[in-house]
């Protein structure tokens, strides 16, 4: 790589590291990170997403949210990247494109959406990173794409995800919302 090359390819990762809502590709290390805000259906910051990719493709999810109500809520990558109020529906359902059943407990799930819930303690804020090994940010390893043709949203949801209950696991209303578009 010539020293042009790599002072673009240094640009390009400090700029996105600076940015709250960023994509980068590191051609380097091969690494992909997405970075974006959770906005309540109003357009207020509740927290950040970061997406990475890691090794063979397994996508590690780090939400952390400020600002919402104790206890459980669900979050699910959702199949559409759009996240228009009220009420966050153009979002559209579950990422599924496997077609498997909504939940962790069920024999033929669960949808590659579905993800652990978080706990949100009476400080109101909460953290979690967690690894989903069903799909990827943009096809790494022949998994299902985030960043496809219409992107997805993340959700954050009121209650918390049963991991049973078809289609959406009973999580209540759709509170946040994080775009993963290009």
């Amino acid at each position: 790589m010539n020293f042009k090359s790599l002072a673009m390819v240094s640009t390009g990762l400090i700029l996105t590291s600076l940015s709250a809502c960023s994509l980068g590709v590191n051609p380097v290390s091969g690494v992909t990170e997405i970075n974006r805000d959770i906005i309540t259906p109003d357009g207020v910051k509740l927290g950040t997403l970061n997406l990475k990719t890691l090794k063979d493709g397994v996508t590690e999810v780090t939400v952390d949210v400020k600002n919402i109500s104790p206890g459980t809520h669900a979050m699910h990558f959702h199949e559409t990247g759009l996240c228009e109020g009220p009420d966050f529906k153009s979002a559209g359902g579950h990422y599924n494109p496997k077609q498997k059943d909504h939940g962790m407990e069920m024999p033929n799930g669960p949808h590659a959406g579905d993800m652990m819930n978080i706990e949100v303690g009476e400080d109101r804020i909460a953290t979690l990173t967690i690894q989903n090994t069903r799909l990827s940010i943009d096809s790494q390893n022949g998994l299902p794409p985030l960043l496809d043709e219409d992107g997805s949203a993340l959700i954050l949801h009121e209650k918390a995800d049963d991991y049973v209950s078809q289609p959406s696991g009973a999580a209540g209303a759709r509170i946040g919302c994080a775009l993963i578009t290009r």
